[in-house]
């Protein structure tokens, strides 16, 4: 002791002459005026004229640059593989911020491996304090020589206040202290109240020397958190006492201890306030932050302090006053637990021998569906630890993220208060509009993969196993989503949101626009997750109909699908399932030398005349010449059917093309080509859908064989008989205008079925100006190419 005595005494004598002196060290980097109090041991605004060690950090208008204990500018703590916007997903090994959340890491860089790893002991470093890890104790930089908190402690006295540490002063009953973003849960009641509390503050204790320990979390609170315990007075509707008694965490998990205690009143208010780890970046929280419980120390020598503790509080006073103040606070304790899990939809697995049967409550839309009543085994908040292995370290945490929904400071505790005080009068959270966001929140987290990027962060604080949360925050957003319970009775059900709450509302229905995400119950895990494109795109759809069946996504109706025989599944289809129609004038400049090409095509825009003296439009017209416009200079050999709007669109085409055009009618263009029996096929338009729906159904599904003659058979057939015979006449072009009940089988057929003009599946039918380039080569070989004269070669109807 008395070689501590003199390190004290020679580090106030040494750091009295810097002060006298006027100067500062060697270094001539400005000082932030704000920083003044903490660096150099000036008044720092509360009456308080000791050293202050912990982190520091410079704010910048770039943001928060963080210095370490010595003063020294940090590298910034961000991961470096950044998150990207809400909806893209995290590595599942990574760690820092998660999705959205837009707060620093805030790397505490007070703590070193042993002691061998403490820097130098320096004037400038006088009064920091580093966390020794392998001891999990503080060591303080004290006249050149590091030193345990325990010496200094006994020696001079260690005091805390909004997380940092002080040597050699004493804290004045939180004079001037900042509440570090408190919020008080309990709104009238408990501290704050000018009532008359004599019967406590000048009382005899009656419980002497009492041994108290406990745990401070949020994530961990980190050493320099004030631990102040209030006595309340019972006979004053438990107002907060005098009698105040106060300690520091001195150690990296948030632990904290009263060794000997003397209490007049068993009931306590223990109030928290520092830096906490965040669970959403891995960091030391942005700012200090306050957590308080309320507990009755009667029968415990252990309490703990966390976000339970704190959220709960206002509803044990209440049931506290609704019992007329004749029920003690343990009484009451383990409702008040059960109602606060309740509101989060907290069940407990019926395997994890908590003894519970379900979870919910009965407020809302949805929420609580089952209400059966959850147990709690006697347990209070205050028995509960983030890392004590069970059932109720994950709930705890769980709800501990849930908090961090608007932030990690005072946003955080404001959020916390205003969902207490909801809770606080009927036991329930009855904000549903509140409970949409959270959902909403805990959602996109848990589709980005940012749980596991959560549960990373928290393993790499190595302080015991990390607990299942991710089920409850599962649970939440699934029940405000009026999903229900996913088991073996609903598994593979695709659902989209139906809470009209939510930002992701689907108020059109499955198939209709808005929101795209939709979400299935997984057969294996039995949660509800994310469905994927496939599985939402298809879901409904069953055995595919005919082999290599496209269909159109439900949800994304731009994407296709297509049915596997081989797996019997549906799979996006790909460029070997769908064929793209090409542009005509890629194909005309594309031919070889000694090649020909006849433009198999259907006409242009038509009037609403569909008879046979039925006219283009002027858009048409427009069209036909555009098209022409691309075989510019060529002599174009044409053949039309027995329809005007065929005839216009070859002269429109020649005349964008400088070609000259005469009428050459061919009667087999007019598109009854594979027509059987005509009275039939009017029948089967009449009753199926029209003239698209049954064409392309014979096209593609070989139905309707009574109205239609052989697919193979006619097509090849019309090559034979009506094309190639035509290629004589054709120098290097041939354009030839048909009609869409022809162009549609024609092209299906010659590009093995893998244009996409199955109307009767996707909607999608022949565009104007397109269908089929027939190539011949010099040998007499033809080769098909589908081909587009406008944007597309489809339009969907």
């Amino acid at each position: 002791m008395n070689r501590l005595f003199w390190i004290i005494i020679s580090a106030w004598f040494a750091f009295s002459m810097q002060a006298c002196s006027g100067s500062s060290s060697s270094s001539n980097e400005e000082v932030d005026p704000d920083e003044i109090g903490d660096e150099y041991g000036d008044d720092d605004g509360d009456g308080h004229r000791g050293r202050s060690s912990g982190s520091r950090w410079e704010k910048r208008s770039s943001g928060v640059v963080q210095k370490d204990s010595l003063g020294r500018p940090i590298s910034s703590a961000a991961d470096p593989d950044k998150p990207g916007e809400p909806g893209s997903t995290t590595s599942s090994s990574s760690t820092g911020p998660v999705i959205g959340v837009e707060e620093p890491v805030i790397e505490d860089t007070t703590a070193v491996v042993d002691v061998e790893a403490l820097p130098e002991c320096t004037a400038q470093s006088e009064g920091e304090s580093f966390l020794v890890k392998s001891e999990n104790i503080l060591y303080f930089c004290l006249a050149g020589e590091w030193v345990p908190s325990e010496e200094v402690s006994q020696s001079t006295g260690i005091s805390c206040r909004d997380g940092k540490m002080y040597t050699g002063v004493e804290d004045e009953d939180d004079k001037g202290s900042s509440t570090g973003g408190s919020t008080s849960p309990w709104g009238n009641f408990g501290g704050g109240n000018s009532v008359n509390t004599a019967a406590v503050d000048t009382a005899e204790p009656r419980i002497v020397g009492a041994h108290l320990v406990g745990v401070a979390e949020k994530g961990p609170f980190r050493y320099g958190t004030s631990i102040k315990l209030i006595e309340l007075d019972s006979t004053q509707h438990l107002a907060d006492s005098k009698r105040t008694h106060k300690t520091c965490i001195l150690n990296g998990d948030g632990n904290y201890s009263f060794d000997s205690v003397d209490y007049v009143s068993p009931y306590l208010r223990v109030k928290a306030n520092g830096y906490y780890r965040s669970e959403l970046t891995g960091g030391l929280s942005p700012k200090p932050v306050t957590l308080e419980a309320v507990v009755d120390v009667t029968e415990k020598d252990t309490v703990n302090v966390n976000i339970l503790t704190h959220m709960e509080a206002g509803r044990v006073l209440k049931l506290v006053e609704n019992s007329g103040n004749n029920q003690p606070i343990r009484k009451v304790k383990a409702q008040a637990l059960r109602e606060i899990l309740s509101s989060f939809e907290i069940q407990w697995d019926k395997s994890s021998g908590s003894g519970s049967t379900g979870g919910g409550f009965g407020g809302g839309w949805g929420f609580g569906q089952q209400q059966q009543q959850l147990t709690t085994d006697g347990r209070s908040a205050e028995d509960i630890g983030l890392f004590d292995g069970d059932e109720y370290s994950g709930a705890l945490l769980a709800i501990s993220i849930m908090m961090q929904r608007k932030g990690s400071g005072s946003e955080m505790t404001s959020y916390a208060a205003g969902i207490a005080d909801r809770i606080k009068g009927n036991g329930n959270w009855d904000d549903n509009n509140a409970k949409a966001d959270l959902a909403d929140w805990l959602m996109v987290l848990d589709t980005s993969g940012s749980y596991a990027t959560i549960r990373n962060n928290i393993a790499s604080w190595n302080m015991g196993e990390v607990p299942a949360f991710e089920k409850h925050l599962k649970r939440f957003w699934s029940r405000a989503y009026n999903f229900g319970d996913c088991n073996a009775q609903n598994a593979d059900t695709v659902k989209c949101i139906t809470n009209s709450l939510s930002a992701y509302f689907c108020g059109g229905g499955y198939d209709q626009p808005g929101p795209t995400v939709r979400f299935i119950c997984d057969a294996q895990t039995h949660e509800w997750r994310a469905a994927t494109a496939v599985e939402k795109d298809t879901y409904g759809y069953g055995k595919g109909e005919y082999p290599g069946q496209i269909k159109n996504g439900r949800v994304d109706k731009e994407k296709y699908y297509v049915y596997d025989d081989a797996t019997k599944k549906w799979r996006v289809a790909t460029s070997d399932d769908i064929q793209e129609f090409e542009d005509l004038e890629d194909v005309y400049k594309s031919l070889q030398p000694g090649e020909k090409v006849i433009f198999f095509l259907r006409h242009a825009k038509r009037s609403d005349d569909t008879g046979k003296k039925g006219h283009l439009t002027d858009d048409g017209k427009t069209q036909s010449q555009d098209v022409g416009a691309k075989l510019k200079g060529e002599d174009i050999y044409f053949a039309n059917s027995t329809y005007t709007r065929s005839m216009e669109t070859c002269e429109n085409i020649a005349k964008g093309a400088g070609a000259s055009y005469s009428e050459n009618t061919i009667e087999a263009l007019d598109g009854e080509w594979y027509v059987k029996d005509n009275s039939k096929l009017e029948q089967y338009k009449s009753n199926n859908g029209g003239g698209w729906v049954v064409a392309s159904e014979y096209a593609y599904k070989g139905s309707y064989s009574d109205a239609f003659y052989d697919l193979q058979n006619y097509s090849e057939n019309f090559i034979t008989e009506i094309i190639k015979p035509e290629f004589a006449n054709v120098k290097k072009v041939g354009v030839f205008i048909s009609h869409d009940m022809f162009v549609v089988p024609l092209t299906a057929y010659f590009t093995d079925k893998k244009v996409n003009l199955r109307y009767f599946d996707t909607k999608q039918w022949i565009n104007y100006l397109a269908g089929l380039a027939i190539i011949m080569g010099k040998d007499g070989t033809i080769r098909y190419v589908p081909v587009r004269g406008l944007d597309s070669g489809t339009m969907t109807m």
